[in-house]
């Protein structure tokens, strides 16, 4: 074995493709360990145990599906940007199968709390960047927004019709898409 020190990433790496290969129940020390060709004590080294293993793991996951080769359309269009949004989900869907709808259960039931936590921060970053590119869109009417309708719960309802549309593998936004459209121009 390779007892050559590695890092935080290439950790998470390993754990990336072992749960894109095996699912998120073949995650352990163990394995990580072999998949990285270093001993288990590195790998406590960086995660003081298997359950901050899987919830670092997760939160990567998490990332990249919704960052994978995300970037802001070139017009800045929010509905272009939501739209590829779920494109890039639905990639990372199907490389990563059932995470999506099961990753709370690589937690145990004291562990469920972490599991929301960790999602949850991820969403907040998510939004964040779609909260950005409705503010960058010069093509939303000024009276799209109000007080009463303030943008930031807009972007929560269309995350959350968003995940809607991905959990049940709808394979398309466009009703969400012309929703947003019909609202804000």
């Amino acid at each position: 074995m390779n007892t050559i020190v590695t890092s935080r990433e290439a950790i998470l790496k390993a754990c990336c493709s072992l749960v894109m290969e095996q699912g998120l129940k073949a995650l352990n020390i163990r394995a990580v360990a072999q998949k990285c060709g270093i001993s288990i004590g590195a790998v406590y080294h960086y995660f003081p145990s298997k359950e901050a293993l899987i919830s670092s793991a997760v939160q990567e996951i998490w990332r990249l599906l919704f960052h994978m080769g995300n970037e802001t359309p070139a017009s800045g269009s929010f509905p272009e940007y939501v739209g590829r949004l779920f494109e890039t989900v639905q990639e990372g869907m199907a490389l990563y199968p059932h995470f999506f709808t099961l990753h709370s259960l690589a937690f145990s039931e004291t562990e469920k709390e972490e599991a929301r936590d960790v999602m949850a921060r991820s969403f907040v970053q998510v939004k964040a960047g779609m909260l950005s590119v409705l503010c960058e869109d010069s093509r939303v009417t000024p009276k799209a927004f109000s007080e009463a309708f303030p943008r930031e719960d807009f972007v929560e309802f269309v995350f959350e019709s968003l995940l809607s549309l991905l959990m049940t593998q709808s394979g398309s936004c466009s009703v969400l898409t012309e929703v947003i459209h019909r609202v804000i121009y």
